[in-house]
């Protein structure tokens, strides 16, 4: 992993060319004079997003596997509330 170092008084770059800067595994270190005050990384790989969206289940892909009962939006009746068998 490489590092690049920025001076948080010199710094004249955005947060947004930061960010940019933090893809392929690389670390930002923003320091005041010698000092290293924040340590900028990255979250998640591109790769690890990949593989992880490619493992998700799919909606839509089992349609009709689950059939629902045509009274299944109906009040359940007050023998289940009660528990009176």
């Amino acid at each position: 992993m490489s590092t690049k170092r920025f001076d948080i008084n010199q710094l004249e770059i955005t947060v947004s060319e930061l960010l940019s800067l933090l893809q392929y595994d690389k670390e930002i270190v923003i320091t005041n004079g010698n000092i290293p005050v924040a340590r900028l990384t990255i979250v998640n790989s591109l790769e690890q997003i990949i593989s992880e969206s490619e493992n998700n289940p799919q909606p839509g892909l089992n349609l009709g596997a689950m059939v629902m009962s045509d009274d299944f939006a109906q009040p359940l009746p007050d023998e289940f509330w009660l528990q009176n068998p």
